[in-house]
């Protein structure tokens, strides 16, 4: 051990220590004196700063989830304005389809990875390939449009559900259809007409595209039933089951 009174000599940051009658030489650098260790210490905390400070966000942001795609549905209310579409004692079907897309566009939108596109909000007249663009110009997913049936005699009654004929068997617009049809019968509890094909302007978009009809005006009992708000809002419930019932079929993994 070295002792106050031991030969020592510091010059230019080294220390020679002369012991037992010889010289040996034990060298530190200067940057070992106790100013440069401090020195060293505060470069190295800055230097683990910098670091986490680049790197921590990164590490943090990788974690996350990445967040779920957001769908558009185009949801059409069938006629409006000039074109008042089915009548029955006094009893316009432009007027329905419009409350029913509303309520469905309410229950669209609270979903949290759909958002509703409507083709109109209000009683107007918009035609149908303007229907469609809008649609398309909204980068809509799906194509689901609203309408009430109509038939010589007060007979007819039910749900039905209609695609383009120009859609193939196993076009996505035909299990679009099927699940439209399939829970809005479960949700009213109407007659099941099925899902079938016609001459429709839908066939101008590739999206896939339905148009649900939710009864017949022309039944005395159904037009009661649809003229009721709460059973507007069971075909309302039954649509957006439907979709929901699509989407995660096609696009999993969209709740159902």
């Amino acid at each position: 051990m070295l002792g106050m009174g031991d030969p020592a000599l510091r010059e230019e940051g080294r220390l020679c220590v002369a012991e037992m009658g010889e010289c040996g030489a034990i060298e530190y650098p200067a940057l070992m004196t106790k100013r440069g260790i401090i020195t060293l210490l505060v470069l190295g905390a800055i230097a683990i700063a910098v670091v986490l400070v680049v790197t921590l966000p990164r590490l943090l942001k990788s974690e996350e989830p990445d967040p779920a795609p957001t769908y558009v549905v185009a949801i059409d209310a069938g006629h409006g304005g000039r074109d008042p579409g089915a009548t029955a004692d006094d009893v316009l079907e432009k007027d329905i389809n419009l409350l029913i897309a509303k309520k469905v566009q309410l229950l669209v939108d609270a979903e949290p990875d759909l958002v509703v596109k409507m083709t109109r909000t209000l009683d107007i007249f918009v035609p149908l390939e303007d229907r469609i663009r809008i649609a398309e110009e909204a980068g809509a997913t799906i194509y689901v449009s609203i309408h009430i049936n109509s038939y010589a005699t007060e007979e007819a009654h039910g749900v039905e559900t209609i695609v383009s004929d120009a859609r193939l068997q196993d076009d996505d617009a035909w299990v679009l259809a099927e699940l439209l049809q399939d829970a809005v019968v479960e949700a009213t509890g109407a007659r099941d007409r099925g899902a079938r094909s016609q001459d429709s302007y839908m066939h101008r978009t590739e999206m896939p595209a339905a148009s649900i009809e939710v009864g017949y005006l022309t039944n005395p009992e159904e037009r009661e039933r649809l003229l009721d708000p709460a059973y507007q809002d069971q075909i309302a419930g039954g649509i957006l089951a439907g979709i929901k019932r699509f989407m995660g079929w096609k696009y999993p993994p969209v709740s159902q």
